[in-house]
């Protein structure tokens, strides 16, 4: 498709009186352009879905919750948390597995202004004491597996537990279960005041430094992630007239197969199943038969994990022993997909009519960023994807920070209203990432005539496991550290 034929569409898709019209805000600042219809915060998000109350929104293994049900569990962690004497702009962290409960306190705490602090859930007891005493946690939510390696702080820092899952837990007056935690709460959501520029989330992201940065984002730039994501589907329709089935045989359902500690579980997953009413299947761990039998079985019409999620999926020599045409797209993001395992994700999908998909977003753009699916893939199977209007402006820059002509390598920079805020209580990296609304993502690359993007090395010390970042200083710590 034609760049000029994006820039009419997207202009016809967000032209006054349309749902996705644009308006002009400042922000900390920087000028942008914003959805005039946004919801106002989170909660206003999570409302919405009231629309899809009795539809189903979380299945996990043998739990299995409607809209009405997870909202109603949400409100009651806030009231609980209020109880707690939770104030806005506190800090409340949740240390789990994809069990309903990380949704419901992750709700409940961005309900009443609080910032809920996503912890990775494969940290270490050195690494959570760093990240509870970097954010000034108050209070952890916590499982079995993390309430273990949080045990040994309990003495020497000042946060209170709350367990979910993990019976046999003694309780104190520092550590109670999620049953006490909850009981009496009303389920009636409070109507705590929440600006769309307030703080609501910190994750973690590794780097170029020895100890992880905390990525704060507020509501608006949540919203605008997601809101992103669909306007950038509603674009894609008025470009191919009759690509959308206004009558489906399938319900949108999404596999969550990813954490939620980072942003491809937490925005492109979870976020973005209210408005739409879309179901999110959770996997204990991932498994890419237990994924097939599930696909099946919920009627899965999208998967997006890393990419070799993906390509596990289609490899396994059970796939074409599933009932799978629900599966209309799978992909993956965090890393960059290898063009074969595109193609044999398209080859597998285009039976059923689907097609293979890939992004490119981070932690600090709240994981909006480029998109490329189906014959746009095909074609450039090197590509990240274009940046996905209207929210999202990319360049690429040289050592100055001045823009260079497309087809010739410098470092990508993203702009928009999904931009993070900046790094908790890490003012010097915020100013080395954060110049006028641009996030130096520290990638190099290039774009072509046509906005397509091309990621060919990083400028920063990483190693990308599955996904995941990790830091050279950090592995360099731990050797440093070990007595051999």
């Amino acid at each position: 498709m034609d760049i000029a034929d994006i820039r009419r569409a997207t202009a016809k898709v967000t032209a006054k009186g349309q749902p996705y019209e644009l308006t002009d805000a400042v922000v900390d600042g920087v000028a942008l352009r914003v959805f005039k219809n946004a919801p106002a915060n989170l909660r206003e998000l999570y409302r919405s879905s009231l629309e899809y109350a009795q539809h189903d929104f979380y299945v996990f293994q043998s739990d299995r919750f409607t809209f009405q049900q997870t909202w109603d569990a949400a409100a009651i962690v806030a009231n609980a948390l209020l109880r707690d004497g939770v104030k806005p702009g506190d800090r409340v962290a949740i240390a789990a597995r994809n069990y309903p409960e990380w949704l419901f306190s992750f709700m409940g705490i961005t309900s009443v202004g609080a910032i809920a602090v996503c912890m990775n859930a494969w940290w270490t007891t050195e690494e959570m004491a760093y990240g509870i005493s970097d954010s000034g946690a108050r209070l952890v939510i916590a499982d079995a597996e993390r309430v273990e390696r949080l045990n040994p702080l309990l003495a020497s820092h000042t946060f209170d537990v709350v367990t979910m899952r993990a019976p046999g837990t003694p309780s104190s007056s520092r550590v109670r279960p999620w049953s006490d935690f909850v009981a009496g709460a009303s389920s009636n959501m409070p109507a705590v005041a929440i600006a769309p520029d307030d703080n609501a989330t910190l994750l973690y992201t590794s780097g170029s430094t020895a100890h992880p940065k905390g990525v704060l984002a507020t509501h608006r730039s949540i919203i605008h992630a997601v809101m992103g994501w669909e306007c950038g589907a509603v674009i894609g329709a008025e470009l191919a007239p009759g690509s959308v089935d206004p009558n489906p045989e399938f319900r949108p359902a999404m596999m969550l197969a990813v954490p939620l500690f980072h942003v491809a579980g937490l925005n492109v997953q979870f976020m973005s199943s209210f408005r739409g009413g879309r179901k999110l299947v959770g996997m204990y761990k991932w498994d890419p038969e237990e994924a097939l039998r599930l696909i099946e079985a919920e009627r899965i019409t999208g998967f997006n994990g890393v990419p070799t999620m993906s390509w596990e999926l289609v490899q396994s020599p059970n796939f074409d022993r599933y009932d799978l045409r629900s599966l209309k797209s799978a992909g993956g993001g965090g890393s960059a997909m290898a063009p074969e395992h595109s193609r044999q994700i398209e080859k597998r999908l285009n039976a059923n009519g689907g097609a293979a998909g890939t992004g490119y977003g981070m932690t600090e753009t709240n994981g909006l960023g480029t998109s490329i699916s189906g014959a746009d893939l095909a074609a450039r199977p090197r590509s990240a994807g274009r940046p996905i209007p209207p929210v999202v402006t990319i360049k690429v820059v040289d050592e100055q920070g001045n823009e260079v002509p497309r087809g010739q390598t410098g470092e990508i920079w993203f702009h928009g209203a999904m931009n993070f805020r900046g790094y908790w209580n890490n003012p010097t990296a915020t100013r080395a990432t954060l110049s006028d609304g641009w996030v130096h993502s520290g990638d190099i690359g290039h774009m072509d005539d046509q906005d397509y993007v091309f990621i060919t090395d990083r400028a920063k010390d990483m190693i990308i496991r599955g996904g995941e970042n990790i830091g050279c200083q950090e592995v360099e710590a731990v050797l440093c550290d070990h007595p051999a």
